[in-house]
């Protein structure tokens, strides 16, 4: 399991419209709730959030440091 506040990359299209996300996206998991989701947030290369939506772990892998 991904540890709270791990830096995640987003390995599938399915945020794509619904939050504007850009595939292969970097963010980070800012909560993890009970059922197993966590909710990410991903920001820009200006640190501006982009994107914040809810994930299996499937969704996500650990992204490269």
């Amino acid at each position: 399991m991904l540890e709270l506040y791990s830096r995640v990359r987003i390995t599938t299209d399915r945020f794509l419209e619904e939050d504007n996300v850009p595939a292969g996206a970097v963010g980070y998991i800012i909560e993890c709730y009970p059922d197993g989701n966590y909710e990410v947030e991903v920001s820009d290369d200006n640190g501006v959030t982009v994107g914040q939506f809810v994930a299996t772990e499937t969704d996500l892998k650990p992204a490269p440091l």
